[in-house]
This record gives C-alpha cells, structure tokens and sequence, in this order.
C-alpha cells in the first residue's frame, strides 16, 4: 500500500502434478460352489483372461496475478498461466494463457454521493484465454492392443494396430470477453447483476470418425472453432423484513451457441446412440457450420402410409400401408452436385436434415426463503425452455419390431381398421432409425425443493445442555412440468456438449423426503 489511494498485490506461483492410475483383475467362472467367493479363483472350470493397466500422465504450471486498487474506485487484474500437459504431442505441451480484468466502483465516485437510492454500483470488464487439456493420456501416440490369433491351429499372442499418431494435438482454448454491472438498490434490499459474454473455443479436441476402410475408428484432432455468446440476470430482493422475513433470488441465463469453422467447411457426423442400436451409432448428431452444437440429425417423419399411397423408393426404407413414411427432401443435383433440396422421390441418406436442438434457450431458478421466529421455508424452483431431447429409449419401445418390449403407444399402431394414427404397423424387418418422431419438447419447470425446519431459541437449547437444536423435514423433485414423454427431461444419456439432451435408460431425479435433527453440543 502506498500514497494512501493506491494498493498492489503480487502473487507468482508454480506447480507439478503426476497422475498414477493402475488397475489389475482376474476371473473365473463356472464354480461348484458359492461359499469361497473371489477367493479361491482357481476352482472355477472356465479360466477367463486376467487385465491389467497402467496410465501417466503430468501436469506443470507457473502463473502470477497482479492487482491494482485505487481510492476503491478503480480496480485492476492481469493473470498468466504458462501450462504443460503430458497429454499433448511433444512440441505442442506447453501453452501460454494471459487474462485482464478491469472493475469501476462507480458508486464511489464524488458524483453519486447524493444519490441515496442507489447503495452499490459497479461496472466490470474483462478478457482472457483458458485452455483444456481434457483427454486420456497417449492419445498422440500411436497405439496397438493385444489379440489371440492361431497359426497352425495354436493359439498365439499378437498385436494389431489401434490408434494413429498425431504429432500435432495440441490445447484446447477458449478466448472470453465479458461486459458485466452490479447494481444495489435502497440499501441493498433489491440487488441486480447482469453479465454479457461472447466466448470464442478454437483448436476443439474431438474423437473424429475415420473412414471403414482405413482400419481405424477415430482419432482425436484439434479442429473447428465454436461460439458461446449470451445474457445472465440475477436478481435478488428483501421483500419483507422484521418479525417475518421473505428473500427471493431469481435467475435467468440465455446462451446461444453453433459451430464457426469445421475442417473444409464439411459436417461432421458422429455416433452417440447405443452400440446395439443398428443403423443409429453414426447417424443421429451433427456439428454444421453455423449451426447449433450437437444438433440432432436424421430424417423427419411424416406419419405412415395408406393404401394407395405412392411410394418413395429406397433400399432398406418401408413402401407398404402402415409402415413409417420419411419426408423427401434432397436427391436433385445441380450442374456442381450441389443439393438443391427438392424431392425426387427416393428416400434415403441424402433425405436427412437437422431434427432438434439440445440447447435451450433460456434456463431459470426461482428460490424463495421465509422466516418466522424459529421457523424457516425455502422453496426452490428450477426450469428450463426451449430445448429438445432425443429419446433413444422410446425408439428402441416404439420401433415395433418384435425385438424389444413396447409402451403402451403400440396399441395405438396401425391397422387395417385403425389408419387414423401416426403409429407405423408392426414390422419384423422394421430399421430403427434417428428421426423426429422420436425428438420431443424437454421444456420443464420442477419444484426442486422445499423444506422446512424449526430451532429450539438459545435459551432453550441452554437447559438442556445443548449449544443448538433443529429439526427439518425436506421434499425433493415433487413436482415437475412437462411435455416430455420420457421419465425425466432432466437427464442426459452422454455427459458432454457435443451429446447433450440424449435419453437412453437414464436413471430419473427421484421423487423423495428427507426428515432430521441437527443437534450441537
């Protein structure tokens, strides 16, 4: 601290992380017994490969942070990361990762002194860069696995090659700007915080497909250039003060993402669904330039066929009354092959377009707490509208194909003497394939909680020897509002951006209560 206005905080530092993971197991099968358990492997007539594993990696830092005050009125931050991962490919571990902030207390300032309304006001600024080095280690490396093979009717052990070399796999970064202002209002009791930010990720890490015929199935790379841009609202009041109290905090996000640049301006198609789910793995997500992160992709369905129907025509694809009926869309070409989008009367991969997408548009939580004397209430909600989900579970229930149980919508299917439905026939040799049948409103609104509880006054607890005492009851996940055909529309099949709002056996949020004491001595 000096000249008495002025104040500055130096702080540098270094770090060194080493990550040891190691794994090993036996099995066997096919005891005479339970009674042994794990212990006695060996007893069991089918002798099953042992596995083992063992994985490193580093992580190394230095960084510092600067900061600036003056007269609490002018406040300044500069950060720099200088990272390593062990992860990255040899000329490419380390990255360097500089950020500046800049904040002005204007309610400090001479002209806001008479301004008794306004308790706090405070204008934010700041740009900087992160990185992500979140993959498993050796990706860069070249990698082979072991198999059994036979020669001359004798097994032997040998390798086959697995994994591509990529000596240019770098970080990750994401370069953020934000604009932000906190304002306090009639001695705080009603404070508002809003928040702009625009994100730019480039060199993403991505497993992306290769083609069958190289032997290979993906290989992570850096490609493409993502946005993230949107609004943030935080609202937070003292409505009633004294004997009964109410505070309610509301928020409200809106973010708008889609893909900026993708390796020759071509899609990037990629699997999310089940592996058992044939014909889905590699068909149901796309990242498309200028368009939304990990929107769903396949063909968009138009109910089904009826008897004298014209058929579209395509390998693989129903031309029956009662089978499912995909809408035509592409086929036509012009002069370069580029897609002029009008039908042509066959179905089939070029047919497919952008069917959903995850990303909501606005996201919101509503939290309420209420005090009178010993007794307190909170009461949250949460919600989230506007972004679809993809429902591999009704796809695999609602194919109809004899290969899986069905809900209940395959009594509604179609027949000879029930054609006024939207549900195909039953088929045997019935495709499941990704498309908007199965893509449905995840908008909801839940109450996420709410819960009540007592404490014993001071003086009471003191009588008997206690510091403090209270006892709650609280009810999660009562009750939700929604569209959704699934259990839950708050779930995710794959956690990750790029497969977000996909549904498959997820486990729902439960319904519960909880009851309590809390009891201090």
């Amino acid at each position: 601290t000096f000249n008495t206005n002025h104040s500055l905080t130096v702080l540098g530092g270094v770090s060194y992380q080493k990550f040891i993971n190691e794994d090993f197991g036996a099995r066997s099968q096919s005891f005479l017994s339970n009674s042994v358990s794990f212990r006695n492997l060996g007893s069991g007539s089918v002798a099953l490969p042992p596995n083992s594993n063992l994985t490193e990696s580093q992580l190394a830092s230095y960084y510092g942070r600067l900061t600036y005050n003056f007269s609490d009125r002018y406040l300044l931050t500069f950060n720099a990361r200088y990272d390593a991962s062990s992860n990255f490919s040899r000329n490419e571990k380390w990255a360097f990762f500089p950020s500046g902030a800049f904040a002005w207390n204007m309610h400090n300032e001479e002209f806001m002194k008479n301004v008794e309304a306004i308790s706090s006001f405070k204008w934010r600024v700041s740009y900087g860069l992160t990185g992500n080095q979140a993959i498993d280690p050796y990706q860069t490396l070249a990698g082979f696995s072991s198999v059994f093979s036979a020669i001359g009717n004798v097994p032997v052990n040998a390798v086959r090659p697995t994994r591509i070399a990529n000596d240019f796999l770098k970080w990750e970064t994401t370069a953020q700007r934000n604009l932000g202002v906190d304002i306090g209002l009639l001695k705080n009791r009603i404070s508002l915080t809003v928040d702009y930010y625009n994100s730019i990720t480039s060199d993403l890490l991505f497993d992306v497909p290769l083609p069958q015929y190289s032997g290979y199935t993906s290989q992570i790379k850096n490609i493409g250039k993502i946005q993230n841009s949107g609004l943030e609202f935080s609202l937070g009041t003292r409505n009633l003060t004294g004997a009964f109290t109410w505070n309610t905090d509301f928020n409200i996000s809106f973010n708008r993402n889609k893909v900026l640049e993708l390796p020759g301006g071509n899609d990037i198609i990629y699997a999310n669904a089940p592996s058992h789910m044939v014909g889905i793995g590699s068909t149901s997500q796309i990242l498309r330039v200028g368009q939304p992160i990990g929107s769903f992709f396949g063909w968009i369905y138009d109910g089904v066929y009826q008897t004298g129907d014209t058929f579209l025509t395509g390998g693989g694809f129903e031309q029956v009354a009662g089978g499912e009926k995909f809408r035509d869309i592409s086929g036509k070409k012009d002069g370069t092959g580029k897609p002029l989008f009008e039908p042509d009367g066959v179905i089939n991969n070029d047919d497919r377009a952008i069917i959903g997408n995850p990303n909501p548009k606005f996201i919101y939580g509503f939290n309420n707490d209420f005090s009178f004397k010993n007794f307190d209430l909170n009461v949250f909600f949460q919600g989230s509208q506007g972004n679809d989900m993809l429902s591999y579970t009704l796809l695999e229930l609602e194919t109809i194909s004899g290969r899986n149980n069905a809900t209940t919508e395959a009594l509604s299917r179609w027949t000879p003497t029930n054609t006024n439905t939207n549900v195909p026939k039953a088929s045997a040799v019935r495709s499941q394939r990704a498309s908007s049948r199965f893509v449905f409103d995840g908008s909801y609104v839940r109450l996420k909680n709410v819960s009540l509880g007592y404490t014993l006054p001071k003086s009471t607890a003191t009588k008997f020897n206690l510091q403090s005492f209270r006892v709650f009851v609280s009810a999660q996940n009562l009750f939700t509002a929604t569209e959704y055909r699934g259990f839950d529309p708050e779930v995710n099949y794959r956690s990750s951006n790029l497969n977000a709002g996909v549904d498959y056996a997820s486990y729902p949020n439960a319904k519960s209560i909880t009851a309590g004491i809390n009891v201090g001595f």
